[in-house]
């Protein structure tokens, strides 16, 4: 129950506040509710904009009428784009006008987008359409501005067309590169992809080249999807008993791809004797197996293998004590004078060498042999060797040997000599690069030359000099 007391009684008498309820039309009681407004409503119901691509472009919504109790939410087709200022992702944006914005608007943002207005639930459908320059179909496909993802040896067809333009206009660029660089089937507005691999990875960029100040362009990229590739500079690994030897594999994969070392069929597992580290590079990513303290057991081959969801691929690496293959480094040629240069690893001491040369056209290698070596303890060596050829293209290996036993041939290296003058100095300057020179005779230079190959006396005018020595720095 209440109780109301004189004072209560009296305060509502004394109201501080006056209370306006308006005329009272006793004819027409309906006019007392004036204060209602009338409800949201949209002038046009439908509206169309035209945007370029990678720029923003605002849609508005131009509700009249709207009140405090409304809201305002922006859809494209069925998808709800804002709800109020909260966005579906960072591209799109509700202002606080109730306008949409788009950023950086692609190809595929074109579309019907619509303003809905609770709870009336009225609409106003906005048309968005982009400006496109040109379009590129693959395989009839649009993808301008996108990424597509196709997989190793797969064939495709892209085309480029630019509306109102001649097609001989039409020009193909990969990475920066004209494409009929890099790839053979072009054929003026159309690119033909045929057993695609990795090389093709990158951005395509149709150029319609009419001679204007800003020609239309447009691009796409491609990622595939393929098989790892595994490869190492060195594939057989000189070393020696007690000590430490690093084996290189390096791998290129999309998607990336897990690697595994293996000794005899046996998988190698992180412990004292093998240790395995993995590095990133620009262009490939490396795995490296460090054998520690190594024994008599630990000689023999090494497989490294790389798999993802393609397959799998794999190398051999032989790790041995005889020395491994020889590297060119570089030549001088001066005239009919050759000085040749190989770099060559053995932690073991060098006892012999053997180059073996022929001219172009020639069935066999002629072979001359270096007698006597000088230990180094780095086991990095320089082998130079001077002669004097007739004009022509030349071949050029050498392989050594240490006190395991003898390396492989190195890679033929190909060179020419043009007709020029002979000059019987080394060049300038040459002799202050030798350290440690040891000079060694040949054995009245062996021939192993058969029909078709040029004879000693033909090749050589004067005595040869070869010489080994040691370099202070290391090389990969």
């Amino acid at each position: 129950f209440t109780v109301c007391s004189d004072a209560a009684t009296e305060n509502e008498d004394n109201d501080y506040y006056d209370y306006d309820y308006g005329e009272v039309d006793n004819e027409n009681p309906d006019l007392l509710i004036t204060n209602v407004k009338d409800p949201p409503y949209f002038e046009k119901t439908q509206a169309k904009v035209l945007a370029s691509p990678n720029h923003d472009v605002i849609v508005d919504c131009d509700v009249k009428n709207l009140n405090l109790n409304n809201a305002v939410v922006w859809y494209k087709d069925n998808t709800i784009y804002t709800n109020g200022q909260y966005a579906i992702n960072h591209r799109v944006e509700g202002l606080r006008n109730n306008s949409l914005l788009l950023k950086n608007i692609k190809a595929d943002d074109a579309g019907n987008y619509y303003c809905e207005v609770l709870p009336q639930k009225i609409r106003l459908h906005v048309i968005l359409e982009i400006e496109q320059s040109l379009t590129i179909l693959c395989d009839g496909r649009e993808v301008l501005d996108r990424t597509v993802v196709y997989k190793q040896s797969e064939s495709h067809i892209c085309v480029c067309k630019s509306p109102g333009s001649d097609i001989n206009n039409i020009k193909w660029f990969i990475n920066g590169q004209p494409a009929e660089q890099i790839i053979n089937e072009t054929d003026r507005n159309t690119l033909i992809l045929n057993n695609i691999d990795a090389h093709h990875a990158g951005v395509f960029q149709c150029l319609d080249d009419d001679g204007s100040e800003n020609p239309k362009h447009g691009m796409f990229n491609i990622l595939i999807n393929y098989v790892p590739k595994v490869t190492t500079h060195r594939h057989h690994i000189n070393t020696q008993i007690g000590s430490n030897a690093d084996l290189y594999c390096d791998y290129k994969s999309e998607p990336i791809a897990v690697t595994r070392w293996l000794k005899n069929g046996h998988l190698l597992s992180y412990s004292e004797k093998h240790m395995i580290s993995y590095t990133k590079d620009k262009q490939f990513n490396r795995t490296t197996l460090l054998v520690n303290d190594v024994t008599e057991d630990d000689l023999g081959e090494y497989i490294c293998q790389a798999e993802n969801a393609l397959g799998t691929s794999e190398l051999k690496t032989h790790l041995m004590l005889e020395p491994e293959k020889g590297q060119f480094e570089d030549i001088k040629i001066f005239g009919n004078k050759v000085i040749l240069n190989w770099l060559v690893r053995s932690l073991q001491p060098l006892s012999e060498a053997v180059l073996d040369y022929k001219l172009k056209g020639s069935y066999t290698w002629s072979t001359t042999t270096v007698l006597h070596t000088q230990r180094h303890d780095s086991g990095i060596w320089k082998i130079s060797h001077e002669m004097e050829l007739t004009p022509g293209e030349w071949q050029t290996r050498i392989k050594t040997r240490n006190t395991a036993g003898w390396s492989k041939f190195s890679m033929p290296y190909v060179f020419v000599i043009d007709n020029g003058e002979d000059f019987d100095i080394l060049p300038d300057g040459w002799r202050e690069h030798v350290n440690d020179v040891m000079l060694a005779g040949f054995g009245g230079g062996q021939n192993n030359s058969t029909n078709g190959s040029t004879s000693m006396k033909e090749l050589f005018s004067l005595s040869f000099c070869s010489i080994l020595l040691y370099l202070s720095h290391s090389f990969h």
